[in-house]
């Protein structure tokens, strides 16, 4: 079960989770995790399960590694890395033993691993000449996908056998309850209710091991390399549907409103900075949301950057409203602020340049900043409008799940986080070989799924709160408020290919 966010310690604006508050708690390193430093060790394991089943492959596991303890009784792990530093004429018997129990074909894809240059004795044991290398790595990823999770059944399966050899040592002292806990493993089905209990149990006394085991950081770097340089990745990305529904009814009727809007400021308020302020941010979101729709960017990454723009200019636009009262001309200041991080870049142009052809026009700029203060009366604000950070405005008008649901989430796209980079621009390896890894997107094959109807709910949002400054026209405000957008006729859930 995931933990909550309630569960979470806030230490220094870091939510630190559940487990990692636990004192001395500290992450295993890459080669003492299972995935990558464990399970390519005891994946030999894991092929006699995989090939036998779980029944044949543990009885037959049993007969092994008491044969291994009796061949070798010095070495305490069953770490395929360390059987083959053992002496050469061990390792042949204890091939030799495996052979006549399971036949040479199960452990024959390990020699894409061990082979004969490194590993002559085991190579010897296994090779099968008719068996060709693709068909050796497909039957090892197939075992590898069964047991890449550290807390699989299948996994489970080889950490016990792993757990018993090293019982079989004397080198652990378990209470008597323990162990008839531990030895009934191979005896229960993983639906028999007893494996609640025996399941933990044995994955938690598995990792005791670590304590008295050394990582064979070559093996795990030889595996790693091998199995991946002789696999090709195999991609696949969640497909959401393209936003191909119709708004165009709802764009004209928004266009609509907007140039009431207009003409209510022409005629009524043309001098008001409050209606200035307010239908300015308001245009902003207009046409922020019209770019979106027509040149559909509702399932890109500026699409998510449109929604985070029309929360923000909504939130500011209720937080000037709300503090008017008692923040004299707010809406001069408000406009100011703006001005002078305008002023902030120019200065730097003037003093600095730019390279090449910059989207930022000097000239346009310095008369924009000069358009009604000369610029050496506007000061230069570089923290927060009204010294209240982007959170704490949210909170203050009410809007604290906005931020915390939409606003939190597309702002990782706007500032570049990996979560966005991620979901954005890199395709899912569905290879174990390739521990899963991620390639770069640069064919545009990831489609986000699509933001319009979020895009149409904040804009709504906007309407609602300046319907109440300035009574919008009922018949048309309730026809933009009640559209509805149609759905994806049940495709609104992604599919996997």
């Amino acid at each position: 079960m995931k933990s909550k966010l309630s569960d979470h310690k806030l230490k220094k604006g870091k939510f630190i989770t559940p487990i990692n508050s636990i004192p001395l708690m500290q992450e295993l390193s890459d080669e003492k995790s299972w995935t990558y430093g464990r399970m390519p060790e005891y994946v030999w394991i894991g092929l006699i399960l995989h090939t036998l089943g779980r029944n044949e492959g543990l009885n037959k596991l049993y007969k092994i590694i008491l044969e291994l303890h009796k061949l070798a009784p010095d070495l305490s792990t069953a770490r395929l890395s360390q059987i083959l530093k053992l002496e050469s004429d061990i390792q042949k018997k204890f091939y030799n033993f495996i052979i006549g129990e399971i036949g040479r074909e199960v452990l024959a894809p390990l020699t894409v691993i061990a082979t004969e240059s490194d590993n002559p004795e085991f190579c010897e044991a296994f090779f099968m000449v008719d068996l060709s290398i693709e068909e050796r790595c497909d039957a090892l990823t197939d075992t590898m996908k069964k047991i890449m999770g550290h807390q699989t059944h299948e996994s489970t399966d080889i950490r016990f056998v792993a757990l018993y050899y090293y019982l079989l040592k004397g080198r652990m002292h378990l209470p008597k309850q323990q162990i008839e806990l531990i030895t009934s493993y191979p005896r229960l089905s993983h639906g028999a209710e007893e494996m609640r209990m025996v399941r933990p149990s044995v994955r938690s006394l598995e990792m005791m091991m670590l304590n008295f085991e050394e990582p064979d950081s070559i093996y795990i770097q030889k595996f790693w390399r091998r199995i991946s340089e002789m696999t090709e990745c195999t991609l696949y990305t969640l497909e959401f549907p393209i936003e191909k529904r119709d708004i165009d009814e709802y764009m004209e009727k928004l266009h609509k409103i907007f140039e009431y809007l207009s003409e209510l400021y022409v005629a009524v308020s043309p001098f008001e900075d409050k209606m200035n302020v307010l239908l300015g941010i308001a245009t902003y979101s207009y046409k922020r949301l019209k770019e979106a729709y027509e040149h559909n960017l509702f399932n890109s990454i500026s699409g998510r950057n449109c929604v985070r723009g029309l929360i923000e200019n909504y939130m500011m636009m209720k937080y000037l409203v709300k503090n008017e009262a008692n923040h004299e001309n707010i809406w001069k200041d408000y406009k100011l602020y703006g001005l002078g991080s305008y002023k902030l870049v120019l200065a730097k142009h003037r003093e600095f340049g730019a390279e090449g052809e910059p989207h930022f026009d000097q000239g346009y700029i310095e008369a924009i900043v000069n358009e009604f203060k000369e610029e050496e009366f506007i000061n230069m604000d570089t923290g927060y409008f009204n010294k209240q950070g982007i959170r704490e405005k949210f909170d203050s008008v009410d809007e604290k799940l906005l931020y915390g649901l939409y606003y939190d989430y597309d702002s990782s796209f706007e500032h570049g986080l990996w979560g966005a980079i991620r979901e954005s621009s890199l395709l899912k390896c569905n290879n174990p070989a390739h521990q899963y890894h991620c390639i770069p997107d640069i064919d545009d094959i990831i489609v986000l799924k699509s933001v319009m109807p979020d895009c149409v709910m904040v804009m709504n949002k906007t309407l609602s709160f300046l319907d109440e400054l300035y009574s919008l026209p009922k018949a048309l405000f309730e026809e933009v408020i009640g559209f509805e957008i149609k759905s994806f006729n049940g495709e609104d859930d992604a599919n996997t290919n």
